[in-house]
């Protein structure tokens, strides 16, 4: 969709401006549209620095203005249009009863619960921006990996079968903070474009390259051509991710939220840890046990290991 957005000022809750972005919480609005929410002035604000390009319009309530001025000039510099509405009317565009598109029927996967957003209890704290949405390309994954740099140290983050909205978008989250150089997900991952991924990730989302759609057994084997080894852990490793040697090229493959990663993918990987458990606890989730995994990384190669 590449049409300008209307101009015109938005003076009701209840028009098909305010539900067609309302109906963005769904997954199939989202790719009819080709468009996503951005919730919150932190994220606005790293999808008009670092993505413009992908930035469509912004939404602020006054309040919203006068507390983040940075985004007007941010704006501007991007020529995004910022619209300033009521707060009625930017809470109306979160709120999944008001989820109903343009005809007055109803995104089947619009309710709160399809992504886990509450409705009302959302606050898009006085700023909102609509964004196009990437088109998902299984290529694009195996090209992005090939882009990477070759004979230097890397980080990929593969995400694999990871249901949760909020867990995919935290995940983007930690990657960024930990350096990664990539964020890959394949297509029975979650869509980090739905507003709760967007909202858990704070920005992150647009701080480095998050690409979806590809196929697991596609990104193993253009992360083995591009050298980069995929690693994964398992409580039945037999080496413990402190003992063993990382290679500086370095895929992590994590897996869904209960059962992890596969048999098959985990046989797959050409490197397995442990990471060691010293109470009673007889798992981690999948948020901390990669943030161990990727801050291990980050470790050893401050410390030239």
């Amino acid at each position: 969709m590449s049409e300008r957005p209307d101009q015109s000022p938005i003076t009701s809750p209840r028009s098909a401006r305010v539900r067609r972005v309302a109906a963005l919480t769904g997954r199939s609005s989202r790719r009819k549209q080709e468009r996503f929410r951005v919730e919150g002035p932190q994220a606005v604000r790293s999808l008009l620095a670092h993505r413009a390009d992908l930035a469509r319009e912004v939404f602020a309530t006054s309040r919203g203005i006068a507390e983040h001025p940075e985004l007007q000039e941010l704006a501007r510099a991007a020529a995004v249009p910022l619209r300033e509405v009521d707060e009625q009317i930017l809470r109306a565009m979160v709120r999944a009863d008001a989820a109903s598109g343009a005809d007055g029927a109803r995104d089947a996967e619009a309710p709160a619960a399809s992504d886990g957003d509450g409705g009302t209890l959302v606050s898009p704290q006085g700023v909102l921006a609509v964004g196009a949405l990437p088109a998902e390309d299984p290529a694009a994954a195996s090209a992005a990996v090939a882009a990477l740099p070759p004979g230097a140290p890397v980080t990929v983050v593969v995400l694999h079968e990871v249901r949760d909205p909020g867990n995919v978008g935290t995940l983007v989250r930690t990657a960024d903070a930990a350096g990664a150089d990539l964020v890959l997900l394949t297509r029975t991952s979650a869509d980090p474009f739905s507003p709760k991924a967007v909202r858990a990730a704070v920005g992150s989302l647009f701080h480095l390259p998050v690409i979806t759609g590809a196929a697991i057994e596609d990104l193993l084997d253009g992360l083995g051509g591009a050298g980069i080894t995929a690693a994964a852990t398992s409580g039945h490793a037999a080496t413990d991710l402190f003992d063993t040697p990382l290679p500086e090229r370095l895929a992590w493959i994590v897996g869904n939220e209960a059962r992890g990663l596969d048999a098959e993918t985990l046989s797959a990987a050409p490197l397995r840890v442990r990471i060691p458990l010293l109470g009673h606890a007889e798992s981690l989730n999948v948020h901390t046990a990669a943030s161990v995994c990727l801050f291990e990384t980050v470790r050893r190669r401050r410390a030239g290991a």
